[in-house]
């Protein structure tokens, strides 16, 4: 792959509710609707990574936080045609150094058994008890 062809990343740039949506909707292949990410970005969040390729938003995580030592990795996504190439990796390790630079203590995860071995695997996260209902 050419280098100009390379994902660049990015920590709490600007981004526009209909390119985050799009993502959104081709990895959990949903229909498109776009969302007010940005207000809430702002509102909740410690910060979000992004990956882009030629300027096209190719990956997303959102760390937001209980104002305090907790955070919550959120939003870990990877469009589907780039998937596999550790783009997501990236994202989480890039926010891993941002919530240690900070007031963070704690980054939780919660995910679906399916994408397991992505968080503890590769030994970023340990697994815990945690619940977990849909209200």
């Amino acid at each position: 792959m050419e280098p100009a062809h390379l994902p660049s990343y990015a920590w709490r740039e600007e981004i526009t509710d209909h390119e985050v949506s799009a993502l959104h909707a081709a990895a959990f292949d949903r229909e498109e609707t776009d969302e007010d990410w940005t207000e809430r970005l702002q509102r909740h969040s410690l910060g979000w990574g992004t990956a882009r390729r030629d300027g096209e938003l190719i990956g997303f995580c959102n760390v937001v936080t209980d104002g305090g030592r907790h955070a919550f990795l959120v939003d870990t996504v990877v469009h589907p045609d780039h998937q596999g190439g550790g783009i997501g990796r990236e994202l989480v390790i890039q926010a891993i150094g941002e919530c240690r630079a900070g007031p963070v203590q704690w980054l939780h995860v919660d995910f679906e058994a399916d994408v397991g071995p992505f968080y503890l695997a590769t030994g970023l996260f340990r697994p815990t008890a945690a619940g977990l209902m849909r209200v």
